[in-house]
């Protein structure tokens, strides 16, 4: 979404953008599509759609296979002994000690940096590269701006930079190295490797853009030399795209009942785990403190949590109407059920340097806002700019607050119009053209 916006915007501001990138069967692993959106692309763009292979991605297809194959084959006695015999393989394998250890770190080592970096997108780098390099001279881009990740963008981005003599500017969405999961190698020598290229694709680039100040300051602090040339732009919003609609059925006040709903829009995953807020609202209803008709929680979207304690709760609480989890929409429905809840729902305990893109779409919507996280990014951007209510990510703390929202003693206020105009992509896109200009004008005084 954060390219879509500045390609929507650049125009605007002198800039012509071209748009260099692959296709939906190339990505590994897969993602949602959503055609809908090359609504919003401005008429006339250049899109340069490369294809790629991904080895990795065909012999785990084939692995999987053969070994459907072998299970359905099996007799489920069969399958019992065969699954006691490969753990005891393990427990010996363990014993053998040192010797398979290394086996083992080689093998990752090799795996790895044949098929996985600096990601799992490495083998876009030569068609990507390739397919720009003949360009006529008359066609070669004023700057060229890589968005990551995948990594394998900005060493794109610096080779094309390069082949074509002009700027460079690495735009990272997320931190890299140094941030579990990102750049993170079972391999030892891999992750220094990261590390090096990080520095070398910053080191190269006449700006570094960031889309979150914590990120920015970290950045700092990893690489002093970055000060000068280090801008935080944050992510934004498309007012154009939005659409308000009605209001959802299962958020209605049932019987005329006080309900409070809340809707959560995007994938649940790995630190997004509301396993605390279950555990919260779990004890207020056996505590008859609040009852099941007062409070409506709502999840649209994707549900990757691998914790069986979570998905208990979650279980029972769905059998007791509290809970509803629903499939991913096509983005133009999200945008207009944006308007579908009286307070969106904002999950962000375990990144402190990021700030999830939809927290954008929650201010542009003016709905009322709750953001249960710890301290970092996300909520020191909605306390500085008054855009909702922040929760720290711990049971207590969630109990008090649940309570006294579904009782009428605490309200939360949709944010302010005046901070909200600020998140805007024509705003945000203005400030990268700022950036772009600068380094144009340094490239041509050298």
């Amino acid at each position: 979404m954060r390219p879509l916006g500045f390609c929507r915007y650049l125009e605007q501001y002198g800039w012509e953008p071209r748009v260099l990138t692959t296709t939906p069967a190339s990505v590994n692993p897969p993602q949602q599509v959503d055609m809908s959106l090359c609504n919003m692309l401005p008429l006339g763009l250049k899109i340069d759609a490369v294809p790629h292979q991904n080895p990795f991605r065909s012999i785990i297809s084939v692995r999987n296979r053969l070994r459907e194959q072998v299970h359905q084959m099996l007799h489920p006695r069969t399958r019992q002994i065969a699954s006691l015999t490969f753990l005891n393989a393990n427990l010996s394998n363990r014993k053998n000690g040192m010797a398979h250890g290394r086996l083992s770190a080689l093998k990752d080592l090799v795996v790895d940096w044949i098929f996985a970096f600096p990601d799992v997108q490495c083998f876009w780098l030569g068609p990507a590269v390739q397919s720009l390099s003949g360009i006529p001279r008359g066609d070669y881009p004023d700057i060229v701006f890589a968005t990551g990740n995948p990594w394998t963008s900005f060493v794109v981005g610096k080779r094309l930079a390069e082949r074509f003599g002009v700027p460079f500017i690495a735009d990272f969405r997320d931190p890299w190295t140094g941030h579990p999961p990102y750049g993170q190698f079972r391999s030892p020598i891999l992750t220094q490797k990261a590390r090096k290229l990080e520095r070398a694709v910053c080191m190269a680039a006449s700006r570094v853009v960031v889309n979150t100040e914590e990120l920015r300051q970290k950045f700092c602090i990893d690489h002093p030399e970055l000060e000068q040339k280090c801008i935080a732009i944050t992510n934004g919003y498309d007012s154009n795209a939005l659409r308000m609609t009605g209001h959802n059925e299962y958020l209605r006040k049932p019987e005329n009942k006080p309900v409070l709903g809340l809707s959560h829009f995007g994938t649940i995953y790995g630190n997004r785990n509301p396993l605390p807020l279950f555990q919260a609202v779990t004890e207020l209803l056996e505590a008859n403190l609040i009852q099941p008709h007062q409070l409506r929680l709502r999840f649209v979207g994707s549900w990757d949590v691998a914790d069986d304690r979570c998905e208990a709760l979650v279980r029972a609480l769905e059998k007791r109407g509290v809970v509803r989890r629903e499939a991913p929409i096509p983005n133009e429905k999200y945008l207009e059920e944006l308007a579908q809840s009286s307070l969106l729902l904002v999950l962000q305990a375990g990144f402190p340097l990021q700030i999830p893109a939809k927290l954008y779409e929650y201010v542009a919507s003016g709905r009322p806002i709750l953001v249960i996280a710890n301290e970092g990014a996300t909520a020191n951007l909605v306390n500085r700019h008054r855009l909702g209510r922040c929760c720290p990510n711990d049971v207590p703390s969630i109990k008090e607050l649940l309570w006294s929202l579904t009782h009428g003693h605490t309200q939360i206020k949709s944010p302010p119009q005046t901070e909200i105009t600020q998140f805007h992509y024509r705003v945000l896109t203005g400030r990268l053209a700022t950036v772009l200009n600068q380094a144009c004008a340094e490239k041509a005084r050298i």
